[in-house]
């Protein structure tokens, strides 16, 4: 199949599922910004920052457990879990080559990488100009743990909070599993995509919108561009091609 043919197969739009994927943005959205229902996410906001922050208040335990995740070592863990899941994928028996694993391997980190640094920062920090203070520069009812705890370096306060890099990176990582190795694989890491979110929304860095609002309708505006059109299959294809074709070439010399 050449890249022509994927393009124009009508397979390979899935115009149902690209729709309903943007309309539930637009819907989302929507409900943020309309002032009926605005406040009501606003409350959200404040509820669950004062739940998690009295969540903490006492609790030397989860004081530094979510101190320790909180901290920027805590992304090489993050990075080990991605490659973990990766190797399982890679290591699954399928129809595909390992060529076309790994292609697809690095589609998905490109769009993910991309989408925090043309989306995240540029287009909502540089372009439109969204400077959201977190909470914990708003509330004076939050837990400060860099106060609590002398030991451990904490990032507790943001004044660009929306949107959330963690959450951006953390959702789309779930996604591509799920679209990869199928609902159970895909369950798992959204669960565990909670873990890697709530150390930022419990040291008050982020509301529950930066991630609702921000994360999750920017992972399912790209995802559903990336999945339900040809253009993950194009760059998959064309990787591969360069691969089997440099695996030939070392043969040959051989």
């Amino acid at each position: 199949m050449n890249l022509k043919t994927i393009i124009f197969n009508k397979n390979s739009w899935k115009v149902k599922y690209l729709l309903l994927s943007l309309l539930l943005v637009v819907g989302l959205l929507f409900t943020w910004f309309f002032t009926l229902t605005h406040p009501v996410w606003e409350k959200a906001d404040f509820a669950f920052y004062r739940w998690v922050s009295s969540f903490i208040e006492t609790s030397t335990f989860w004081q530094s457990f979510w101190a320790i995740s909180n901290h920027n070592l805590a992304d090489w863990f993050h990075d080990v879990v991605m490659i973990a899941f990766f190797t399982v994928y890679f290591m699954k028996k399928t129809d595909k080559s390992l060529s076309f694993k790994i292609s697809e391997m690095v589609f998905f980190s490109l769009l993910i990488g991309f989408t925090i640094i043309l989306i995240n920062r540029y287009l909502c920090l540089d372009v439109l100009q969204i400077h959201r203070k977190s909470p914990s520069l708003i509330c004076d009812f939050g837990v400060d743990l860099s106060k609590k705890l002398n030991w451990i370096r904490v990032k507790g306060h943001s004044v660009t909070s929306y949107p959330g890099d963690h959450g951006t990176t953390a959702i789309m990582f779930a996604m591509c599993m799920w679209h990869l190795m199928g609902a159970r694989a895909g369950l798992i890491a959204f669960l565990y995509s909670i873990y890697w979110i709530m150390p930022r929304l419990v040291t008050g860095c982020h509301w529950l919108t930066d991630v609702i609002m921000g994360s999750l309708a920017i992972s399912i505006f790209i995802m559903s561009l990336a999945i339900y059109t040809p253009f993950k299959q194009s760059f998959v294809h064309l990787v591969s091609k360069l691969f089997n074709k440099e695996k030939l070439k070392n043969l040959r010399l051989r």
